[in-house]
This record gives C-alpha cells, structure tokens and sequence, in this order.
C-alpha cells in the first residue's frame, strides 16, 4: 500500500512539474513579435527594431539620434496618427537592463492622437512616475519622471508628430523610449487596421 502511494505521489510530482515547466516556457507574443506583420516581407524587420532598441539602451544620444531616424527613414514607420482608425492602441517595448518596460497607451479619433499615457514600468508592476525613491534619485538630472513625462505627453498631443516632441533635460533617453514605444503603438494600430 505504501509503496502504491508513493508511486502515485511520485507520478504526480512529475505531472506538476511537467505542467510548471511548460507553463513556463509558453511565452505571451510581444508587441515586436505583433509588429513583424508590419513589414512581413522583410525578414529582418524585427531584428533592426531589436537593435534600436539596444542603441536607445546603451549608445550616445547623438548615436540613439541618427539611428533613430535612419530606422524610421528606412522603413516608413509612422510618426503621426495619420491613417490611423479611431481606437485606443498601447505597445510595450522589450525591457531594458533595469527591467524596465516602456509602455504607452494612446487614443486616436479623427487621425489626431487625443491622449497619451506613457511610462517606463518594472516587472512588478510599478512605475518610475510612481517611484518616489526613484524620482528623488533623478531629481539632480533636473527633473524626474513624473514631471518630463506628462510634459512629453502634452507636446505630442500639441504637436502630433513624434519627431517633434522635445526631450525635457534630464530625460532625453526617456524621450527615445517613448518615441520608440509610441512607434510601435502606432505599427499596432494599422496592422489591427489591416485585418478589418
């Protein structure tokens, strides 16, 4: 009797860790695995905004500059809400080597992009505009994240045109980030588009 039991315990021990470890390995489709089908005939597509995403992390802003604007000359990524049906679209960039997330969402009527929310959130579900520890540690850059943020966000509403949107000092790769984010926000919603 023991010994069927232990057999049984043992059976479901390895179930459970079967079903764990394959829970584990199904990964939900990231927005750059989404935006593929925005240039599906080019393989490579997804790789060049993969390496943006690194120059943006780890580069010089003159270098995260040039790049960026060579990656939407490149392949026509949208700037604007032009084309863009009425909706609410959101992306999420890859996160960044502080785990960082940078995600936005934005609603769009009339091709006129009519409100923004754009942050850079951990895993856990916090957000450096939420962060006191984290805006006090940026407050010698001159300013923090819950003060560039909304001022970014209200010049893209003014402007609607993600090129024309001015980084606040202090927050000039926060500036690439978001431009990156809305990017991909916007790649979503003509896509969502196509499949109407």
């Amino acid at each position: 009797m023991q010994t069927e039991l232990r057999y049984i315990f043992n059976i479901f021990c390895i179930s459970l860790a079967i079903l764990i470890i394959t829970g584990c390995q199904q990964q939900q489709k990231s927005d750059l695995d989404i935006i593929k089908a925005f240039k599906p005939e080019d393989k490579y597509f997804k790789s060049s905004l993969m390496s943006l995403h690194f120059i943006i992390e780890t580069s010089p802003i003159d270098r995260v500059d040039s790049s960026f604007q060579q990656i939407i000359d490149a392949y026509q990524l949208p700037i604007s809400a032009k084309g863009v049906p009425d909706g609410t679209y959101s992306a999420a960039t890859p996160a960044d080597a502080f785990d960082y997330q940078h995600v936005v969402t934005i609603s769009v009527k009339n091709e006129r992009i009519t409100s923004v929310d754009y942050n850079e959130i951990k895993q856990s579900g916090k957000g450096k505009q939420e962060d006191p520890a984290y805006c006090k540690e940026m407050q010698p850059a001159g300013t923090t994240p819950a003060i560039a943020y909304p001022i970014m966000e209200q010049q893209l509403l003014e402007k609607q045109n993600i090129m024309d949107v001015d980084a606040v000092s202090g927050a000039t790769y926060s500036l690439y980030r978001m431009r990156y984010a809305l990017t991909m926000a916007l790649m979503k919603a003509r896509i969502e588009n196509n499949k109407k």
